[in-house]
């Protein structure tokens, strides 16, 4: 995934999310690259996310609307030609059992899914929610015949076992990518949605796994990997 090329018009990536941020913060960069290079692109977004308050509303004893996040999200993806799809579950009480896998499925299965991107399984102290998704989604990705690739996010919890083999060069998207992120008004103070954060990450990727590249100044956003097919196109000949 170094070159626009690699992702023939044929792909569609689909990333799976549990919250209404976590698609920008996972893969904003990989997916507008994609969409660049001539793939088809959509986030779901399962939960409603209203329960992720702020700070200063949890202070304020506010609670947030479902329409507060899904206006973010389009706000954050406006202009990008990237659709978004919304399932509206409980945000907190995901849980990788038949229901949700069968939505998922029936999603990824509707969608024509040929890349899924989700959360890592790995990274036990993470968000409920991301670990039950990157449980499902895996699993409803096997009974997808087309999907040919299952890439998992770098979780932003602390101390996670996330061990990356994928890197994708989001260098020209670094800027739109940090935008996208303060489209989320109603999480405003969270440190991980912060530019100075996005950055880091993005370089810490690179002097991870391509440090030559990371020190001529190259962004990236870095995934694991369950499923990877390489010439994929071949299959489907």
């Amino acid at each position: 995934m170094t070159r626009p090329a690699a992702l023939p018009a044929g792909e569609h990536l689909v990333a799976v999310v549990a919250h209404p941020d976590d698609a920008e913060l996972l893969c904003y960069g990989t997916l507008r690259r994609a969409a660049r290079a001539g793939a088809r692109v959509t986030v779901i977004v399962v939960t409603h996310g209203a329960n992720g308050i702020s700070v200063v509303d949890s202070a304020a004893g506010r609670r947030l609307t479902e329409e507060e996040r899904t206006h973010e999200v389009r706000a954050a993806w406006a202009g990008t030609g990237i659709d978004t799809v919304f399932l509206h579950q409980p945000d907190g009480a995901l849980v990788a059992d038949r229901a949700l896998i069968s939505v998922v499925e029936d999603q990824l299965a509707r969608l024509a899914c040929t890349v899924l991107i989700t959360h890592s399984p790995h990274a036990g102290n993470d968000h409920q929610d991301h670990l039950a998704l990157a449980r499902a989604a895996a699993n409803a990705a096997t009974r997808v015949a087309g999907c040919h690739t299952v890439l998992h996010g770098e979780p932003h919890a602390p101390r996670s076992s996330f061990t990356p083999t994928v890197l994708v060069d989001i260098t020209d998207f670094l800027d739109d990518k940090v935008r996208a992120l303060s489209a989320h008004q109603t999480q405003a103070g969270r440190w991980y949605l912060s530019e100075h954060y996005t950055r880091h990450r993005a370089a810490q990727a690179g002097w991870r796994l391509r440090p030559a590249a990371a020190a001529a100044g190259r962004a990236y956003e870095s995934f694991e990997t369950s499923l990877l097919t390489l010439f994929p196109q071949e299959d489907r000949s």
